[in-house]
């Protein structure tokens, strides 16, 4: 059976067509230190039982401290926080030096200002290709009210300034439209 030969970038830019939330996964290492990077391939999976997924590349900063862990969190980033997005995908030593945090009930950092986050206790970590998928079983959270931080494209958006920009162009309906920002610059999307 012949396998199938995509250029890479090509399929990376083709699933960047796909807006996603943005995200810190978090959890402590063994000597209970904090450890999270940034990632947008995540999803809720059930309610019942309270399900959700995140994906981790095989080759990030923490992954078996990550994929080993009994606990992990999702902290999903509001609009105001690109910066610690930033932060987090980057390789530095002490990103939690940079944010706002407190341990959740079973000791997962949870940042402060951010659109919702949740604890998981690990209910699975599935082999996928160059990723695991890691099923977390929601054990505690909270939801701020706040509109989360998007990325599309290889760029971020707000979805409360597309709406304000929708609402005020379209006479006060507000219809589906994003805007992308990317190299500092905003673009709208959408009709």
């Amino acid at each position: 059976m012949k396998a199938d030969v995509f250029d890479a970038r090509a399929l990376r830019e083709a699933f960047g067509a796909f807006p996603t939330a943005v995200t810190v996964i978090t959890a402590s290492d063994p000597a209970g230190r904090p450890v999270g990077f940034t990632a947008n391939s995540f999803t809720s999976v059930s309610l019942d039982p309270p399900l959700l997924l995140v994906c981790v590349a095989k080759t990030a900063r923490d992954y078996s401290t990550m994929t080993a862990a009994e606990h992990f969190a999702i902290n999903i980033l509001s609009e105001a926080q690109k910066d610690v997005s930033i932060k987090f995908a980057r390789p530095l030593e002490d990103r939690f030096a940079a944010v706002d945090w407190a341990r959740a009930p079973n000791g997962c950092p949870i940042f402060a200002q951010v659109a919702a986050w949740f604890e998981c206790s690990m209910h699975d970590v599935i082999e996928a290709g160059d990723h695991v998928m890691m099923v977390g079983r929601v054990t505690a959270f909270k939801s701020s009210g706040l509109n989360g931080l998007g990325y599309a494209r290889g760029g971020y958006f707000a979805p409360s300034v597309a709406a304000k920009a929708n609402s005020s162009a379209a006479g006060g309906e507000i219809g589906a439209v994003a805007v992308l920002e990317r190299h500092a610059a905003l673009f709208p999307l959408g009709d």
